[in-house]
């Protein structure tokens, strides 16, 4: 009878949440190096409230769009929710060196990922395996919200990263009008911001790329009220989008511009 209540609670979960394959509730912890070698330590990640996808591979032909896909929805939380939500690769059963890895994500246009060929990063937690897995883990509880093998439905992995979101009781970046303005945009290796406070704030500004992760941090300190301007150089960043995050005092601002040298 046991028996028979589990396969029909298991059939129950697969209707009404198709996108998850049947593997543990809560995120196997871990503490590795990334083939860039970056330390990463899961529950650390997800206790200061990040969001973390990660895309199994072998890697294999199969594997391709679906990754580059779960990429791209990643992407679209970047300017609600900059450096939140993170996109890693990994090598499913960590048997792949990490200079193929890296390659293999390099040809298919994810060179810039994290991945990882660790022993200690595996598919094995997250239920049967399939070719990608793709799963998302959040919470202070740090709970798995999102699993699915062999491709990915992008309405259900927005819809669990944006209930991982919550859950961590982060909403979308309160957009408080600064009256910030930036040139040039296009830019080069220099930014000068304009903006007005209505008050004397501690001033900060935050660069992020177009996968979340921050890159670029500038402390103006306190500032009083009224017209300012900053420079901010970032000449070590290469070409490509990113997200200027403006925090002035409880105020907040995202402005998204590009860098073409």
């Amino acid at each position: 009878m046991k028996k028979l209540c589990t396969l029909f609670l298991s059939g129950i979960i697969l209707v009404l949440f198709p996108f998850l394959s049947i593997g543990q509730s809560v995120a196997t912890d871990f503490t590795a190096n990334d083939c860039g070698g970056t330390s990463h330590h899961l529950f650390s990640e997800l206790d200061a409230g990040k969001v973390v996808v990660i895309s199994f591979v072998m890697p294999c032909g199969s594997c391709i769009g679906p990754s580059q896909s779960a990429l791209a929805t990643v992407q679209n939380f970047a300017s609600s929710h900059p450096g939140k939500v993170v996109f890693y690769l990994a090598d499913d059963v960590a048997n792949t060196s990490c200079s193929s890895l890296s390659a293999w994500a390099t040809n298919n246009g994810m060179g810039s990922i994290p991945a990882f060929s660790s022993g200690s990063v595996t598919e094995t937690p997250y239920g049967s395996g399939g070719m990608p897995k793709i799963v998302v883990l959040g919470g202070t509880n740090h709970s798995v919200y999102f699993t699915q093998n062999g491709g990915v439905n992008s309405i259900n992995l927005t819809n669990a990263i944006n209930s991982a979101l919550t859950a961590t009781g982060i909403s979308e970046v309160k957009k408080v009008d600064l009256q910030v303005k930036i040139f040039p945009n296009p830019a080069i290796d220099k930014l000068s911001v304009n903006y007005i406070l209505t008050q004397t704030s501690e001033v900060n500004f935050e660069i992020y790329n177009m996968l979340g992760s921050k890159v670029k941090t500038f402390g103006e300190g306190k500032h009083t009220f009224g017209k300012q301007e900053s420079q901010l150089d970032f000449g070590a960043l290469t070409n490509g989008i990113y997200f200027l995050k403006i925090e002035a005092g409880s105020a907040s601002q995202i402005i998204k511009f590009t860098i073409a040298q």
